[in-house]
């Protein structure tokens, strides 16, 4: 017999977006939940992202001039996934993504309103879509959260303007550019944070939340309300076992171990291994490491080696979400480059001063270039750079640098300066010798992207062809946003990485997020994966904004209602 300190129907470790998710509704469905969270901190990875979500034909599309549907939403994913993910699986998805984001807008706190000019990652393919799958999680008074609102995790430091305050996915599109229209736009968003003043006093942070801390925190309220446990500071250390069925975990909680039941399974959400070094150089890609992603400190991979430790078949472990990054100085996440690869005036070059990829390409298109250019130079272009010049500067962002009209150069942080974080040069040829680059080979790739960039055009690679390349284009850069020539002095350089957002490898699941044995296949019998600990949906690509948390609020979802299932099974028989 085992003795159990404390008793639950479904025990979810992590408390990104699966694990929130699945503990609503398995409460909602008469399950006594209790949710751990390994850090001082709720929200996993979810918090610190932009908290999109990319749910075809949703309905919010239809406010919307873009028509979506079922049979189209497949018909993309199974061509950009390449036929590596079942059929079943994709449909899956695509229904169940609807149906789940529509009950935690009915049920819940949660909000989210259609981006109508994100485009999906491959619009031009079949089945993509200009816009609209993608949605943006609407801002959230934090206040409501009261003495809560400090135990969740903040944003990623790079989503904080002047690093005071967030804007909406929907806001940083809009001001993209130093128009009169943007300066009005900062100007009004920094009266409103001054307004908020008392309430940043009276609760210890800014109590607008939005991206991935609204949605957390609106998950979270919509936990508070319910009365549903979750704790901090709680690892898992190992699972337990009856038989071959899981019935609960052993957990670490203020120092002294605790033994709780969990009648009807476990749910594995605790991310993936972007900060398990181990794991990293056994399974993926090299060159790899910790240092280069911005994956949240608890992603371990503690929850897929209990799930391996159980005999679960795994897959896609050698891919992430990736992204290309910066590492700032005295930053511990690293600086994830969405915007910035795809402004005009700058490029991306090897080790031997040339280009090797659509620097504009959805992000881990990127970062799989710099990985194929670094197999066919055999290792000897494992160094990438950001290069750009004085337009650049002063129409963008430069990883935490701001545009010269609001930074000039002599007020760049010293850290960044003499830090080695940023490069400038009063021409190229020096700008070469600072960084390690041939600087004929540079001149050369730098005079021939010009020639073609003035006209809109970028025959090597493409860029600015597709809609997506131009969606963080700069809007005053004619003809084609994306692409502007890098020839105005200074020129400047950032040392560029292949990072990620995280892992996207993990427990092989079912449709009901059940964990599969490596060996046959079978279910193994109380236990759930979601999120990135699970194998993702979406192969080896990424369809769109959201392609992370769409799964993973379906995914725990699906799991508390087969959890939920399972008890009424067992109700039905014992009647």
């Amino acid at each position: 017999m085992t003795t159990w300190d404390k008793s639950v129907d479904f025990l979810v470790m992590g408390s990104g977006a699966a694990g929130m998710s699945a503990a609503l509704r398995g409460h909602d469905l008469g399950l006594k939940v209790l949710m751990l969270e390994k850090t001082d901190l709720f929200g996993g990875n979810t918090a610190m992202s932009g908290g999109v979500v990319w749910v075809p034909n949703n309905p919010a599309m239809k406010k919307t001039s873009i028509p979506d549907s079922d049979e189209e939403a497949l018909i993309y994913l199974k061509h950009i996934t390449h036929g590596e993910i079942e059929e079943e699986r994709l449909k899956n998805y695509v229904d169940e993504s609807k149906r789940v984001l529509a009950y935690l807008q009915e049920h819940t706190h949660v909000r989210y309103t259609s981006l109508e000019k994100y485009t999906d990652y491959y619009p031009e393919a079949p089945g993509g879509k200009s816009g609209g799958r993608s949605m943006d999680p609407t801002p959230f008074d934090g206040a409501k959260l009261r003495e809560s609102l400090m135990t969740i995790r903040p944003m990623h430091r790079q989503a904080k303007v002047i690093g005071k305050f967030g804007i909406t996915a929907r806001e940083a599109h809009a001001a993209l550019g130093l128009g009169f229209g943007t300066m009005v736009f900062m100007a009004w968003q920094l009266l409103r944070y001054g307004l908020r003043f008392f309430k940043r006093k009276k609760w210890g942070r800014d109590t607008r939340l939005v991206g991935g801390n609204s949605l957390i925190g609106r998950l979270f309220l919509s936990l508070q309300e319910r009365g549903i446990e979750a704790w901090r500071n709680t690892a898992v250390q190992s699972l337990v076992f009856e038989g071959e069925r899981v019935v609960g975990a052993v957990v670490e909680k203020d120092g002294r171990p605790l033994r709780i039941q969990a009648k009807e399974g476990v749910l594995l959400a605790a991310g993936g291994f972007p900060r398990n070094a181990e794991m990293r150089q056994r399974y993926q890609r090299k060159p790899i490491t910790t240092d280069w992603t911005a994956g949240g400190p608890g992603n371990t991979g503690d929850a897929i080696v209990m799930g391996l430790d159980a005999g679960a078949e795994v897959s896609l472990m050698e891919e992430a979400w990736w992204t290309p990054t910066s590492l700032v100085p005295k930053y511990d996440e690293a600086w994830v480059l969405v915007v910035e690869k795809s402004l005009p005036h700058g490029i991306f070059v090897n080790r031997s001063g040339a280009r090797f990829t659509n620097e504009a390409a959805p992000y881990g298109d990127v970062v799989l270039g710099m990985y194929e250019d670094a197999s066919k130079n055999a290792g000897a272009s494992s160094r990438w750079f950001h290069v750009f010049d004085a337009d650049y500067r002063r129409l963008s962002i430069a990883g935490p640098i701001a545009p010269s009209k609001m930074m000039p150069d002599n007020r760049i942080p010293r850290r960044f300066r003499d830090g080695g974080y940023i490069h400038r040069a009063a021409t190229l040829d020096e700008l070469a010798e600072k960084v390690g680059v041939p600087a004929p080979a540079l001149k050369e790739t730098v005079d021939r992207f010009n020639a073609y960039a003035v006209k809109g055009e970028d025959p090597d690679f493409n860029r600015g062809w597709s809609a997506q390349d131009r969606y963080y284009g700069h809007p005053s850069v004619k003809p084609n946003c994306s692409l502007g020539p890098v020839a105005k002095p200074p020129f400047y350089a950032i040392e560029i990485f292949p990072g990620d957002l995280g892992t996207k490898g993990g427990l092989v699941t079912d449709l009901h997020s059940r964990v599969l044995r490596a060996e046959g296949g079978a279910v193994i019998e109380g236990l759930y994966a979601a999120g990135n600990t699970a194998a993702s949906v979406m192969g080896r690509t990424y369809p769109g904004a959201g392609g992370t948390i769409g799964p993973a609020l379906t995914g725990g979802f699906l799991a508390a209602e087969s959890a939920a299932a399972t008890t009424e099974s067992a109700a039905e028989a014992a009647q």
